[in-house]
């Protein structure tokens, strides 16, 4: 059975992760703890995520006593297309697995895309058979860098890459606290386009 961390999961749904954890909370969403030393985490399923992206569509809307009643009926019959809450109520579950399934396919893709491993760069996430960490890539974008200079720069990279490592950033941030970046505020006076090999 797969498991998802609350992050990984606020990215396949497209919850927040506030909201995520309130569910979790709540207990409104059924979650596995996992130990890992004397660390326990709480880990959903991909029933779980089914209920959060339910969640996402407006079953929060609905009084919690109902939506734990969905949900559990969700946990018993995983493949039901639909759930009558009352006469005026219909949940349409097939829909929303089939998007749930989308949200997860670029989740996987994301992760596809990233390797971590000691040997390379000390085990910070690079671009699969690059070393080039995905997260200074999205600082770059999250300054205001431009996806066309990024690319100049790192040749090796694409499009497609620099959208999946924002994807991948938010489904695993980095732990501990930020790093204090106090330049990244302030403009340049000038800015000059140029590879690498030019210089030399």
């Amino acid at each position: 059975m797969d498991l998802f961390t609350p992050t990984q999961a606020a990215v396949a749904t497209g919850l927040p992760l506030k909201a995520v954890q309130k569910a979790i909370d709540l207990r409104a969403v059924p979650t596995r703890i996992v130990k890992a030393g004397s660390t326990r985490s709480r880990y959903l399923s991909s029933t779980a995520l089914l209920c959060l992206h339910l969640e996402a569509s407006g079953l929060h809307e609905l009084p919690l006593s109902i939506r734990k009643a969905v949900f559990a009926y969700i946990s018993r019959t995983p493949q039901a297309r639909q759930i009558k809450v009352n006469e005026v109520v219909v949940v349409d579950i097939s829909n929303a697995r089939k998007r749930l399934a989308l949200g997860l396919q670029k989740l996987k893709k994301a992760e596809q895309m990233v390797v971590s491993d000691p040997a390379v760069m000390g085990g910070t996430p690079v671009f699969r058979g690059t070393r080039i960490p995905v997260e200074t890539i999205t600082e770059m974008l999250e300054a205001g860098v431009s996806a066309e200079e990024i690319l100049d720069g790192y040749p090796s990279l694409s499009p497609e890459k620099l959208k999946f490592a924002m994807v991948y950033v938010q489904a695993h941030p980095r732990r501990g606290r930020p790093r204090v970046q106090p330049w990244n505020k302030i403009q340049p006076s000038k800015r000059v386009r140029m590879r690498l090999y030019d210089i030399a």
